[in-house]
């Protein structure tokens, strides 16, 4: 019986999301008036354990650290600090990522949303 135990955890653990890879799609962001307006993401992350870290910005040639990084059961939070700070709050589903990312710019809040998969 312990041995069926032990190896039921063992494939949990084989089975739960690892975010490591190149992930692209769109951000797209709501602006105060409403409208809405889309751009490329590229992401680059890392995770090991519930540690993750990498780079995010638009494209390849444009990435900017990730910091405080935390992937836990398929949910992944970060921040990237530029001019102003942009808090990450993602929902990993296999090769998907699906989320919301908030900024405050200037006085004003802007939400964006992110939908990207894994490059295989």
């Amino acid at each position: 019986m312990k041995h069926i135990f032990l190896l039921t955890l063992a494939t949990v653990g084989l089975m739960a999301s690892d975010a490591t890879g190149t992930w692209t799609g769109t951000l797209t962001l709501t602006k105060a008036e409403g409208s809405q307006e889309s751009h490329s993401a590229y992401l680059v992350l890392k995770q090991e354990g519930a540690k993750l870290s990498g780079t995010a910005g638009p494209d390849a040639n444009e990435q900017h650290a990730i910091e405080n990084g935390k992937a836990e059961d398929g949910n992944l939070t970060f921040e990237i600090k530029e001019e102003s700070v942009m808090k990450f709050v993602l929902k990993q589903e296999g090769d998907e990522i699906k989320g919301d990312i908030k900024r405050e710019h200037d006085g004003d809040a802007q939400i964006a949303k992110l939908n990207v998969k894994r490059d295989k």
